[in-house]
């Protein structure tokens, strides 16, 4: 699988959680109103509960379709590109006029199959009306404006924490610190140094937030798990499923340097330089768990991280863009795409043994 049928994978993924979500929302919500209504009356018909659920679930289909394609095609973007509040002022505007149209439709709808004629009858636009000048449409409108911040809000929260650590974090699965075995990637920008004397702090910071920024949907489109950021450097975990599955801990790096030079011109324009990097993939068993009182997050321990950053570190010595190790590299599938070449066994610094290490080419 190509990087962007991954891509359009993962796309529908979250929008069809959005859709599923919305439609749990909307169900809980008919069956509210329905138990409220009819306390009041001795003839449940009165409520129409078929018609009602019928026309919310169609609605609210389509709203979470074309929402959710709005949020991941233009919200996560703003999010992460522009201030917090000048984003939140566009989804206010963009809410307004689509939370409108989509509960006005719904209305339109519901009259139309209650009355079983269409919305040029009468009786249903005279129903429409008075539905959409009444209390009921500015409790749908609050009601379901709450609901789109609410998956706005979550959104923020799962890029915070990434897709995976978000997952677990929420379902506890490292609340107690367990052994597993792990694909670990650290991911370099090189000559960072001269760069940012080049540049001065303000742009070079700017530089290194743009190169996170186009490093990190190839990262989540190979499964990878952003770990950490430190210095210059970007961790990427892998479980050991997710990263041979396809290759991906491979392919990852590959499809960064592709994001790259899609985007050379921007980056020669702003800074007169595309970012170049190394990177070092090793496996191996890891502690995990939570830790943290206030600021939790997921922190992994153990000989992996470190071997995998010091074979990142041999990348110049050898003068090459990927180094793994021989132990990492027999679990990949060979493919004809790339072209393996030996660096040997290295010693590396703090090793008692040698480590074999080869570099991966694409043909």
């Amino acid at each position: 699988m190509n990087l962007q049928s991954t891509k359009f994978r993962q796309r529908y993924k979250k929008i069809a959680y959005i859709i599923v979500g919305w439609l749990l929302v909307a169900t809980f919500q008919v069956f509210y109103d329905f138990t409220v209504a009819t306390s009041f009356t001795d003839d449940p018909t009165r409520f129409r509960l078929t018609a009602t659920l019928i026309s919310t679930w169609i609605t609210i289909a389509v709203a979470g379709l074309f929402a959710g394609t709005f949020i991941i095609d233009k919200v996560e973007p703003w999010l992460r590109r522009l201030p917090f509040w000048k984003a939140l002022i566009q989804l206010f505007l963009f809410y307004i006029v689509a939370g409108f149209a989509m509960i006005a439709a719904g209305a339109i709808f519901f009259q139309s199959l209650v009355f079983r004629s269409t919305p040029l009858d009468p009786v249903v636009q005279q129903e429409i009306i008075y539905f959409l000048t009444g209390l009921d449409f500015l409790k749908f409108f609050v009601f379901w404006g709450f609901i789109f911040i609410g998956t706005i809000i979550l959104l923020m929260i799962y890029d915070k924490y990434g897709p995976g650590n978000f997952r677990n974090l929420l379902l506890g699965r490292y609340f107690h610190p367990k052994e597993e075995e792990r694909i670990f990637m650290f991911l370099d920008l090189r000559s960072s140094t001269s760069i940012a004397e080049q540049l001065g702090d303000l742009l070079y910071f700017q530089f290194f937030h743009d190169f996170i920024n186009e490093a990190t949907e190839p990262i989540l489109y190979a499964k990878g798990e952003i770990y950490q950021y430190i210095g210059d450097e970007i961790i990427v975990s892998w479980k050991m499923k997710n990263g041979l599955d396809n290759n991906n801990c491979l392919n990852c790096f590959f499809d960064i340097k592709a994001a790259f030079q899609a985007k050379a011109s921007y980056f020669l324009k702003k800074y007169g330089y595309v970012p170049e990097f190394k990177a070092g993939l090793h496996y191996g068993p890891v502690i995990s768990g939570e830790i943290g009182a206030v600021k939790k997050e997921i922190a992994f321990s153990g000989d992996v991280l470190n071997t995998a950053s010091r074979i990142q570190s041999e990348c110049n010595k050898h003068q090459v863009d990927l180094l793994l190790s021989d132990d990492l590299l027999k679990l990949l599938k060979q493919t004809e795409k790339y072209q393996t070449k030996s660096i040997g066994t290295i010693q590396l610094r703090g090793k008692a043994e040698g480590v074999g290490l080869s570099t991966i080419l694409l043909k």
